[in-house]
């Protein structure tokens, strides 16, 4: 009996010692990203980390099953010089024993996309977990942090991003978050108005998740500070289209009904929801709502001339109606207004059409058309401009469609042509835009091997110069896919 008692008392010993150098825990549970470091950072970027030269590459495999990508759309911070320092996080996790703490203190998202919903929130689109360098890390500690990341590895991840303290909420389409298994806009579209609004630091979304037939629910998301309350603002019998605010604090809507066989079918009748009680005025059907600057105008016509009028709000009444003439729109026919967007933030709309420029404005409603003018392009305009770069890459032209004529802006290579560090013979051949950022873009390789992002804003103080982006505290080049603005 004593000598099983020996044995027994061994073996245990054995396990705590074979726990010990497993780093303790068992499998790393409940991951979960709670704070995005935004103290002091003005200027918000996703880039690559940087590519790794041939005779650094990792003995295994990549942890996501050889996708180059994995680790693109890191977030960064941009100093005033373009140095780019990367964005850490708070995370909360549990078990895992080393691999737990390595987690904490380097695990990343890979971000698709960022997208600003008013001045108080950011939505980070598409994101994955990642750990840099996960190849090069030990056994167990690369199996339990691999199992981790597995668990989060299908870009499905979407999060909220609180500015003000950089608290961060997953956002499910459940919760309102819009669910088109994909990016629905314009992956350069850097707004979202009409499909996403803040209102009194609250988030109002149409979200669709798993809905057939295509059902659009309107979610409220209201800030409790260490949570966001979800509220759905309507009955499942109803479904809503784009959102169109009004800072008097309502919501202008394309309402759809479910008939008797369970389809929403159109054309969508016009209503108002006045917040935060959700409660739902229909409108006059005869005229289209729109909403330019957060406030809610009524669009019809008399007569064939289009007409246009303020919108009287009363939620102790429930009444949305028609309220003053604002403005008969002369010269034009609803069919020339069929491009006025929705919803507005601009005191202008353009769009193009047969060759010919139109321009709506709001201040006079007034439209007008024109020839384009000299080096203006057919298309690719974001916001209303296009930056067209001329052959010689030695100048580049503003289009703005609110102007008559386009501007030249000289490019100024210095900063570029006295950087050392950059291999001139690998500068790609042409110039990017990338609207996101607001700038051109080209690649090129550092003198020691890694690729790194050159940038040509297109506005700002830097405007026309070329400029290398650089990685802070170590020597790879980052590739930058996106730049937002934070302040």
């Amino acid at each position: 009996m004593k000598r099983s008692f020996l044995y027994a008392l061994a073996a245990i010993v054995v396990a705590i010692g074979f726990s010990s150098c497993e780093g303790g825990g068992g499998k790393v549970n409940n991951v979960k990203f709670r704070k995005m470091n935004l103290n002091g950072v003005n200027t918000l970027a996703l880039a690559s980390r940087g590519a790794k030269s041939g005779n650094n590459a990792p003995a295994r495999l990549p942890a996501a099953g050889g996708d180059e990508l994995v680790e693109d759309g890191m977030a960064y911070s941009v100093s005033e010089d373009g140095t780019l320092v990367e964005i850490t996080y708070a995370i909360d996790c549990s078990g895992g024993g080393d691999a737990k703490n390595l987690i904490k203190a380097n695990l990343r998202l890979s971000i698709q996309y960022v997208y600003t919903i008013g001045d108080e929130w950011l939505w980070l689109y598409g994101c994955n977990y990642v750990y840099p360098d996960l190849d090069e890390l030990p056994e167990p500690a690369y199996s339990k942090i691999k199992e981790a990341i597995a668990e989060h590895s299908d870009f499905h991840n979407n999060f909220l991003v609180r500015r003000k303290d950089g608290a961060l909420f997953e956002w499910d389409g459940r919760d309102g978050r819009p669910f088109y298994g994909g990016v629905k806009w314009d992956a350069d579209q850097s707004d979202i108005y009409g499909i996403v609004e803040a209102m009194n630091g609250e988030i109002y979304a149409n979200s669709d998740y798993h809905s057939m037939p295509i059902h659009n629910t309107l979610f409220r998301l209201k800030d409790e500070g260490d949570q966001l309350a979800v509220t759905t603002m309507h009955s499942d019998k109803l479904t809503t289209d784009v959102i169109m605010p009004d800072k008097r604090g309502a919501f202008g809507l394309d309402l759809f009904y479910q008939d008797e066989w369970g389809n929403y079918s159109g054309p969508g009748i016009p209503g108002v929801m006045f917040i935060p009680s959700g409660k739902i005025v229909g409108f006059d059907e005869n005229y289209r709502l729109i909403s330019v600057d957060e406030t809610l105008y009524a669009l019809g016509q008399i007569e064939g001339q289009p007409v246009v009028y303020d919108v009287t709000l009363s939620e102790a009444e429930g009444k949305a109606v028609l309220g003053e003439k604002v403005a008969n729109i002369q010269g034009a026919s609803m069919y020339d207004l069929d491009n006025l967007p929705d919803v507005s933030r601009n005191s202008k709309a353009t769009w193009l059409r047969g060759g010919q420029k139109y321009v709506f404005d709001f201040n006079n409603w007034s439209l007008s058309s024109s020839s384009l003018p000299a080096h203006y392009p057919d298309e690719g305009y974001y916001q209303g401009i296009a930056y067209v770069m001329e052959g010689d890459q030695q100048s580049f032209y503003i289009c703005d469609l609110s102007k008559s004529a386009a501007e030249q802006v000289v490019i100024d290579y210095t900063e570029l042509n006295a950087d050392a560090s950059i291999v001139k013979s690998t500068i790609s051949a042409n110039w990017t835009y990338v609207p996101r950022a607001q700038a051109f873009r080209k690649y090129a390789l550092t003198i020691d091997g890694y690729e790194t992002t050159i940038i040509l804003p297109v506005s700002g103080e830097d405007k026309g110069k070329a400029r290398v982006y650089k990685a802070g505290d170590t020597t790879a080049g980052q590739v930058i896919s996106v730049m937002v603005r934070l302040n």
